[in-house]
């Protein structure tokens, strides 16, 4: 019986450690994946800034594909 009152007792300070520890490599992996899909975001907003931007300036009577600016080459 002292066996098992002496493994309870080493166990017990080791346990909130490792749960406090998990814990936190939880919240680092998803700070890691907030701050990627905010950079994706910010990405699509600067992209769709753009386009709207060409949109803007070009003249009413062209049609985007005639402007050039979206062309499709190969590389």
């Amino acid at each position: 019986m002292d066996e098992i009152n002496v493994i309870i007792t080493g166990m017990s300070t080791a346990v909130p450690q490792a749960i406090s520890t998990q814990v936190s490599a939880h919240s680092t992996g998803q700070m890691q994946i907030n701050s990627a899909l905010n950079q994706q975001r910010n990405a699509m907003t600067g992209i769709t800034n753009y386009v709207m931007g060409v949109k803007k300036m070009s003249p009413k009577n062209i049609k985007l594909k005639q402007l050039g600016t979206f062309k499709k080459e190969r590389f």
